[in-house]
């Protein structure tokens, strides 16, 4: 599970700041359908990031409480992070999607090469 993505929640009407979280993409998709399964499995980890630059792309720094309540009426992280789960939108890479021949392989995709003379 080494790909991630951020699910991204801006509210305009409340705050010019984006709030979002890391995910594991597969586990998101599934839980969209299935919400029994838990939320735990579906976040990296019950951090809220803020950008107050209105844009994801910014700073990310940790939301105050007081942030939280202003915009999603609570500062509870789980019921924060849920709502930015429902709604919220994926952005970000979930991984390098092709490995084909073009790929650096001085950067570790080839093997090693075998040694036909052995000077040792």
């Amino acid at each position: 599970m080494a790909a991630t993505q951020q699910v991204v929640f801006s509210d305009k009407e409340k705050s010019n700041s984006e709030f979002f979280i890391y995910i594991h993409p597969e586990i998101y998709t599934q839980w969209k359908t299935d919400k029994s399964i838990p939320i735990t499995r579906v976040v990296q980890a019950f951090n809220i990031y803020i950008t107050r630059n209105g844009s994801s792309t910014g700073v990310a720094e940790t939301p105050s409480n007081q942030e939280l309540e202003n915009v999603f009426g609570t500062s509870n992280d789980t019921a924060v992070v849920e709502h930015i789960l429902n709604h919220g939108t994926v952005k970000g890479n979930s991984g390098i999607q092709n490995l084909g021949e073009d790929f650096n392989r001085s950067r570790g995709k080839g093997g090693i090469p075998e040694v036909t003379n052995n000077m040792y």
